[in-house]
């Protein structure tokens, strides 16, 4: 049984007191920022975090691929600063993005220094930055799962923060909308909007599409409904991995065994072998992966593949690329500026 199925039972009532204390001190927390209490350092680029208020699970990594993408294609200089879970998340990073400067440290003070000592880049990223105060930033984007949007606070639940926290938010996405109907959707606003009642909500949804599916063997890509029918083992150290299945299913595979990890488990050598024996789940078929999990397994392992998924916005793209183009226009305009000085030496306005 998942963590979030046995805390949505008599567990997470035992512990509800724990949550709201939890919840509590969350919230003091920010409180002692906005006061100036606590201390926090602007970076000096424009800056955007891309965060939830939930542990992890909702779709965060494909977003953040998004957003990079997007700044790429915009030929934008970009730096993350990341807090470095495990590794994989960064390897998958560099793997996409080779260009992007990339920083993994606890300590994002710290961190910010790394970066910085390397070359200014012209915008940065926060990687799971919602709740990691010590530094600010221009846009605050928050990632919602809709096939679980709210619950309890740690240990009772799976949340960091309370449902109030969304009101430090500039940008509001619900994510996996395509697992849950409409109405679901329109229930999950509504609460939204009503935790933040003086700011503006606009709907802004995405979905993670599949894209193709790699050999780890000799990393040849495959068409993803090419392996409609095909029977399979799903192995994964993910915060949802009920959304992996259910993307595996919905591309028509058989799930013939599976093996859950916790988020950012290390992968070893032994546990490859034991998989493709047969020894966990009673298959030695292929094994299916993530691409955060395929990261960690040596590269030319045979019978195992990864899927890769990207971001789809169903709804509201234009909100999150206009955040995108603000934070970059400076950039733009200071690239520009030379050149019109250059036509027009005696500023006389040609």
């Amino acid at each position: 049984m998942s963590v979030a199925k046995r805390l949505n039972g008599p567990l997470g009532t035992f512990l509800a007191p724990l949550g709201w204390l939890y919840g509590a001190v969350a919230a003091l927390r920010v409180h002692a920022y906005r006061k100036g209490w606590k201390a926090s350092k602007r970076p000096p680029l424009p800056t955007l975090s891309i965060g939830n208020i939930s542990a992890g699970g909702t779709g965060k990594t494909p977003l953040l691929l998004e957003a990079l993408r997007w700044l790429e294609q915009h030929d934008a200089t970009i730096g993350v600063l990341s807090r470095g879970y495990g590794g994989d998340e960064g390897i998958l990073l560099r793997n996409r993005f080779p260009k992007v400067s990339l920083v993994e440290d606890p300590d994002r003070r710290r961190g910010l220094q790394t970066l910085l000592s390397g070359g200014r880049p012209e915008v940065l990223l926060l990687d799971d930055g919602f709740q990691h105060l010590k530094l600010q930033r221009d846009v605050d984007v928050v990632l919602m799962d809709a096939t679980c949007p709210f619950g309890r606070c740690l240990p009772a639940g799976l949340f960091r923060e309370r449902l109030s926290a969304l009101a430090r938010a500039d940008l509001v996405i619900l994510s996996r909308v395509d697992l849950v109907d409409q109405a679901t959707r329109d229930t999950i606003w509504q609460r939204v909007a009503a935790s933040r009642p003086e700011l503006s909500t606009p709907r802004v949804e995405g979905r993670m599409a599949p894209s193709v599916i790699r050999s780890l063997e000799d990393q040849s890509e495959q068409n993803c409904r090419g392996w409609q029918g095909k029977e399979v083992g799903l192995a994964a150290g993910i915060g949802n991995p009920d959304s992996f299945r259910v993307l595996a299913e919905e591309l028509g595979m058989v799930v013939r065994a599976e093996h859950r990890l916790p988020d950012h488990h290390p992968w070893t050598p032994e546990l490859v072998h034991k998989l493709k024996r047969g020894d966990i789940g009673g298959w030695n078929g292929p094994w299916l992966v993530t691409e955060k999990d395929a990261v960690k397994i040596d590269p030319g392992t045979k019978d195992f593949f990864e899927l890769l998924v990207d971001w789809e916005f169903v709804s509201g793209a234009d909100d999150f690329h206009q955040h995108l183009a603000a934070l970059h226009l400076p950039a733009r305009a200071a690239r520009i500026e030379p050149l019109w000085a250059a036509h027009d030496p005696e500023g006389k306005g040609y």
